[in-house]
């Protein structure tokens, strides 16, 4: 709840402000406070599905033989969840990502897609990987 209120805490400040002007007539700022108990526990949820999401994609793949620079950019796919890697993983996203040559890159993202971690989208320049999150998914 304080995360949610942190987030929107200029409009908090003016709830409590036209509250306290308001001759203690506390309906806006009940209003605001259900809202936004709400919208925190909306956050919450999404949270625990992407981390049950992420917990059930590492079980799947618990005996995957891959390395610490695979691992640091499968988290952050997983991290950013289905719709928060902006235009996918790309070569050069690997490459920035983990500081490796584009050889290595290429290498490693082809390791990841034949063990069944990501999906190979686009060809050429326009080759794009993601997690299959259908396979991940939980409720």
């Amino acid at each position: 709840m304080s995360s949610q209120i942190l987030a929107s805490r200029k409009a908090y400040y003016g709830v409590l402000e036209e509250a306290q002007k308001g001759k203690n007539d506390i309906t806006g700022w009940l209003a605001w406070f259900l809202e936004t108990v709400e919208q925190g526990m909306r956050n919450s949820r999404e949270l625990a599905r992407l981390t049950i999401m992420k917990a059930e994609f590492w079980k799947q793949h618990a005996k995957a033989n891959i390395n610490d620079q695979q691992r640091k950019v499968l988290n952050k796919l997983l991290d950013a969840g289905p719709d928060g890697f902006e235009g996918g993983l790309s070569n050069k996203k690997y490459i920035s990502m983990t500081k490796t040559s584009s050889a290595t890159a290429t290498r490693h993202l082809k390791a990841l897609v034949d063990a069944g971690l990501l999906i190979q989208s686009g060809g050429g320049r326009s080759v794009r990987y993601e997690i299959d999150w259908s396979s991940c998914e939980v409720y």
